[in-house]
């Protein structure tokens, strides 16, 4: 049964106030995405030398870096997202950034496979509490024209983690090993965890938002209403296909550079690193200041650009892996990053679209279990596996070939998430709510 949903306790964002100014509240949430997007991203610079010390085998590490991760995170994106739509996101914040700090530093602590394993399940676990509610807050801090570019900037703060954990976790692991490395890494998000109530106020729902049911539907009323939505089937699919690379497959891009190039992961965090993170960052940026410009000439650009994204950056993540010259290589993955970066804003913001504010964060909560188990689960899985069984079956000479060939076959699902958006495009016009 529908019920009216109680009066809402918090107050209008008021800029006068600067836990409840909409830029000092992105900023903190950017801050919380850096440090989600370092400890999520940490583990692939380490990989080599977990591998070397632990002797794991590629298949063992795409599980690792997938499946552990990516099934708790899937499974708990849904049951936060909820509680986020229903309670305060930022004690969720709070809690959800605590539990992935102190799993990421027990990671350093790992032994074996089945310890590494619950320590990542661990890490999944806490940031899936990350995004829907910072989303949602997102949502009722920033009107429908200025979301996207809200949400490149939260990204885009992200990503800067992403840079951090490549290049200082290389050179830190080269320095004093990769345990060290997760420890140094995960402790800090522990006190920023225990702060983050203190500097962001809980926003009032729906206030950009006329004309729209208030009500409380129960998670089996809201799953229909969303899942009903012909945009948002395309969408749960698009999205996960977009992130296949930059989220999933991605993690293998150091060991490649390690294995075929011969280059150490610190010289890597230095130069392929940097190339990788800042051409997210740059293309995240602008893409969030492009999609804002073209979203008010045509709100449909909110589809067309992560489309157009993920097609222009086929060919260059191509040429990235199969260049023998190493500059050259670094050049193009560089580039591509920059091109696949333009979309991400865009594409994540594309879910509010057609999403009513009180299921937002259950939205999210869906979009997080598509894209941990086809991008963060299958990504990662699909080119490990696939190197074992080219080098097993004698169609590689050696892990590096192997793992190039397993990369650029992974590239067909940017190609899906390009049609699954103009697909999307389509339809956006019929669920549109704001």
């Amino acid at each position: 049964m529908k019920t009216e949903a109680p009066t809402s306790p918090y107050t209008e964002p008021d800029d006068r106030d600067l836990r409840s100014n909409k830029y000092f509240v992105l900023s903190i949430l950017g801050l919380i995405n850096l440090f989600n997007y370092m400890d999520r991203n940490l583990f692939s610079i380490l990989l080599e030398q977990i591998k070397a010390d632990l002797q794991f085998t590629d298949s063992q590490l795409g599980v690792l870096g997938g499946f552990s991760f990516a099934l708790c995170y899937a499974v708990f994106g849904i049951i936060l997202g909820r509680v986020a739509d229903k309670k305060n996101r930022v004690y969720l914040l709070s809690i959800a950034l605590g539990i992935w700090s102190l799993a990421s530093a027990a990671c350093g602590l790992a032994k074996s496979f089945l310890e590494f394993f619950m320590a990542r399940v661990g890490v999944g676990i806490g940031e899936a509490g990350c995004v829907p509610s910072a989303h949602s807050i997102i949502g009722d801090y920033f009107p429908p024209k200025e979301r996207a570019l809200a949400v490149s900037v939260f990204t885009g703060i992200g990503t800067i983690g992403s840079i951090v954990g490549i290049v200082v976790g290389g050179a830190l692991a080269e320095a004093y090993g990769w345990r060290s490395v997760f420890l140094i890494f995960g402790l800090p998000g522990v006190a920023l965890a225990l702060v983050v109530v203190f500097l962001i106020k809980e926003p009032s729902r729906a206030q950009f938002e006329t004309g729209l049911s208030t009500h409380s539907d129960t998670f089996s009323q809201s799953a229909t209403k969303l899942l009903s939505k012909r945009t948002v089937q395309l969408l749960l699919l698009g999205i996960p296909l977009f992130y296949f690379i930059i989220g999933g497959a991605g993690i293998w891009i150091p060991s490649f550079y390690v294995r075929v190039h011969g280059v150490s992961i610190a010289e890597f965090g230095r130069t392929g690193g940097i190339a990788l993170g800042a051409g997210y960052l740059i293309g995240t940026l602008a893409g969030g200041v492009i999609a804002n410009k073209l979203i008010n000439i045509n709100r449909l650009w909110e589809f067309w650009l992560p489309a157009l994204a993920a097609f222009v950056s086929i060919p260059i993540y191509w040429a990235a892996f199969s260049l023998d010259d190493t500059s050259m290589s670094y050049y193009c993955l560089f580039i591509a990053s920059l091109i696949a970066g333009s979309g991400m804003g865009a594409s994540m913001s594309s879910l509010q679209v057609v999403t009513e504010s009180n299921m937002r964060a259950t939205a999210v909560g869906f979009m997080l279990l598509a894209t941990s188990l086809i991008a963060y689960g299958c990504g990662p899985l699909f080119v490990g596996v696939g190197s074992d069984l080219l080098i097993e079956s004698g169609l590689a000479a050696n892990d590096g070939v192997s793992l190039g060939y397993a990369l650029k076959l992974s590239l067909i699902a940017p190609l899906l998430a390009s049609i699954l958006f103009l697909l999307a495009s389509k339809t956006a016009a019929i669920d549109a709510v704001n």
